[in-house]
């Protein structure tokens, strides 16, 4: 009994002595001002991730495979194959990187990554501010490429606009890309606008002439200006101005482009309707107007804005998605029609030729009918010029469509119309 006695004494001794020397420690020891993190849980699927189970995963290191793409913000998504078409990313399909990411990654590779699930903060760039939850790396060595890219991404050569000899009078343009969001803004709309930007310089419009309403009202670089960020309010104010200043001589050139929903055009973070779209394009009566469409079910817009002197032109049906061109750096229907209106490919892998007669220049009709031959997505173009519908697809002229864009160039009227 005396042994067991001397035992428990010193059993108790001993762990009063490691009990006050932890606290001694715990007390010297720096009160930390980092976000606790716990445990790293290994392997979580991103639609896991972004459930209603999302909070039993904050601050904590998680570990997520998925495909490296920074077309608009740097994500790991799902599936790369969400990319190309025009609908806005499903929120639970893919997570915002923030933190350092290795050289050579490219778009489309398959990755890992651990980091921290984490709520955006005020010190975050502004495009993952209104994210449900980012995914912060602290080393480069965090993401490793398991799978490099399939895809076929080429730099392209930047389209500078040619000077035209004189800025032709009474020519108008205004080219419109929503994005939808930060996650959905595609790298692809803002080449659209400003390749067709350029385009219509070389043509003779005037940059004092040509508006630009885009996403947040931020350019991606400063090769085109931006007038307006993307709002039903801003297209409202930009039509009230062409009513003021377009007369009847003159062409006004409108493109729609970036993601789309049924009978609607996704903007910065709202949406509108096909209907409220026409109401402001009818405020403007000029001499002829050119809308060119590249949304998703953009052929739902074609009954709506169908008038006289309208050519209208969409890169699918009313209830088709649209895709992207397999860079993903243009739209499939606009590097077509671009390829047309220059006489090269976009992406400077060569020329073509869509002068069907031979005239030396390339019309309206001539750049759709080039462009629908070569779209080789599951979309159907549509074209109206007309003035009654319905749209048609296939090669134009079909029916009463196609004589008023045959004679149409970007450069003006020709033939039994006038110049």
């Amino acid at each position: 009994m005396r042994k067991i006695g001397i035992f428990l004494t010193i059993s108790i001794f001993l762990f009063i002595a490691v009990m006050a020397a932890m606290a001694q420690v715990k007390k010297q020891m720096p009160e930390s001002k980092t976000m606790k993190v716990e445990p790293t849980i290994q392997l979580l699927s991103i639609s896991k991730v972004k459930s209603p189970e999302m909070k039993t995963f904050l601050n904590k290191q998680v570990t997520i495979e998925g495909f490296y793409y920074d077309g608009s913000i740097p994500m790991v998504i799902d599936d790369i194959r969400r990319v190309y078409v025009d609908t806005p990313l499903p929120p639970d399909s893919y997570v915002p990187i923030v933190g350092p990411k290795p050289s050579g990654l490219k778009m489309g590779d398959k990755i890992s990554i651990t980091g921290t699930l984490l709520k955006p903060t005020p010190k975050d760039h502004p495009s993952v501010q209104k994210e449900s939850v980012v995914i912060r790396i602290e080393k480069m060595e965090e993401l490793k490429i398991l799978q490099p890219s399939s895809l076929h991404i080429r730099t392209f050569p930047e389209l500078r606009p040619s000077r035209p000899s004189a800025d032709l009078p009474g020519r108008y343009a205004v080219l419109i890309a929503g994005g939808a969001s930060h996650g959905s803004n595609h790298v692809r709309y803002w080449n659209d606008l400003k390749t067709m930007y350029n385009i219509l310089r070389s043509n003779g419009y005037a940059a004092q002439r040509i508006y630009v309403i885009y996403a947040d009202g931020v350019g991606r670089d400063s090769s085109m200006p931006v007038h307006y960020r993307a709002t039903p309010e801003t297209i409202a104010l930009v039509f009230d101005q062409f009513s003021r200043t377009i007369s009847g001589n003159d062409t006004l050139y409108i493109m729609l482009n970036d993601h789309g929903i049924p009978n609607g055009l996704c903007l910065w973070y709202v949406n509108m309707s096909s209907i409220d779209f026409a109401r402001q394009v009818n405020k403007v009566r000029p001499r002829c107007t050119i809308i060119q469409m590249k949304q998703c079910y953009s052929g739902s817009f074609i009954p709506p804005l169908t008038g006289v002197a309208r050519i209208i032109m969409s890169s699918c049906s009313s209830d088709q998605l649209s895709w992207s061109h397999s860079s993903l750096q243009f739209g499939e229907f606009t590097y077509w029609y671009f390829a047309a209106l220059t006489g090269r490919k976009t992406d400077g892998s060569g020329n073509v030729n869509a002068d069907a007669n031979g005239d030396g220049k390339i019309s309206i009709l001539e750049a759709y009918n080039f462009a629908r031959s070569n779209d080789k997505a599951p979309e159907t173009p549509h074209f109206e010029d007309s003035g009654v519908a319905p749209a048609v697809s296939g090669p134009i002229p079909s029916g009463r469509d196609g004589y008023l864009s045959d004679n149409l160039y970007l450069t003006g009227w020709v033939g039994a119309t006038g110049k």
